[in-house]
């Protein structure tokens, strides 16, 4: 395969995308405030699953070009997907350290047989959104119960222990929102006392979602980008084939290409990427995503 190559001002992406993020399934059960899942226009059906055929042929499309991370999922709940452990356990028996697969959820889904799938699966990492540790806030910020959730962490890690498993590595992610920016210090103390990481990140809203501006409100300013690596070596594919150019484009703004009628390699490489990564290195990103993240032309 040949690859192209293009100057991008003060970076090149010369080489193959580093991290792609796959949905196998549409839509979430939660209801998170900060988040645009199922508020979005138009709206996309819950449930909608990647085909079989189309999975394996993008996997086998980013092994080639050598990507090192596979995230199973976007702007989606992961565990709606039965198979998940499946399409995981696939990814995994075809790549090789540094690569690796990971998952982030809201885990309310991780039940007893998931859970046991996704152990089997060759996962290494599983990231899990527990935005409060009081049952009212948590409910009210992700409309699902925490003591289930707390448990199905649980019953993870007895599992985990009792087969002997070392991967998957669990993780929490919480967002630092004004609804919960008292609650990180708590929260930070009461995972590490049960040996989880607790990654901490501000509320984002880069494609300026009107429909999460209010709800959506950061402890802090969200600072704009000086420089993104999205644009330059990552990928973001959709249940039906599409190639978004931005994990944030919840409303298909950019859509780069359809890997349905086109190889991964062709769009990843082709006119359209090159155009657009050329105007963003340019500081020219008027009319594109780009235009609510740019705070300004990188140096040369």
């Amino acid at each position: 395969m040949q690859i192209r190559t293009y100057e991008t001002g003060p970076h090149t992406a010369e080489a193959p995308p580093d991290h792609v993020q796959i949905q196998t399934v549409t839509g979430c059960n939660a209801r998170c405030i900060f988040c645009p899942n199922g508020k979005t226009d138009p709206h996309v059906p819950m449930g909608r699953r990647m085909d079989d055929a189309l999975f394996r042929r993008i996997v086998d499309q980013c092994v080639e070009l050598g990507v090192r991370r596979y995230s199973a999922y976007l702007m989606n709940e992961p565990l709606l997907d039965r198979d998940l452990p499946r399409r995981i356990a696939y990814i995994a028996a075809r790549i090789r350290k540094p690569q690796y697969v990971k998952v982030t959820s809201h885990g309310g889904l991780l039940t007893g047989r998931m859970a046991r799938g996704l152990l089997d699966s060759g996962l290494k990492k599983l990231k899990i959104s527990i935005q409060s540790l009081d049952p009212a806030t948590y409910r009210r910020i992700m409309g699902l119960k925490l003591e289930r959730t707390l448990a199905n962490i649980d019953r993870f890690l007895e599992l985990r222990e009792q087969g002997g498993y070392k991967l998957p590595r669990l993780e929490v992610v919480m967002v630092d929102s004004v609804h919960t920016h008292h609650e990180i210090e708590h929260a930070r103390r009461y995972w590490a006392r049960r040996g989880i990481r607790l990654f901490v990140e501000p509320v984002e809203n880069r494609a300026d979602q009107q429909n999460i501006r209010t709800a959506a409100v950061g402890a802090d300013r969200l600072q704009p980008y000086t420089w993104c690596r999205r644009l330059m070596e990552q990928i973001y594919i959709l249940h039906d084939g599409r190639m978004l150019q931005c994990c944030a484009d919840w409303e298909h703004r950019s859509v780069m290409g359809d890997l349905t009628q086109q190889p991964l390699a062709d769009v990843w490489y082709g006119s359209r990427y090159r155009k657009l990564r050329r105007r963003f290195s340019a500081g020219d990103v008027g009319g594109m995503i780009c235009s609510n993240c740019l705070k300004q032309k990188p140096a040369s």
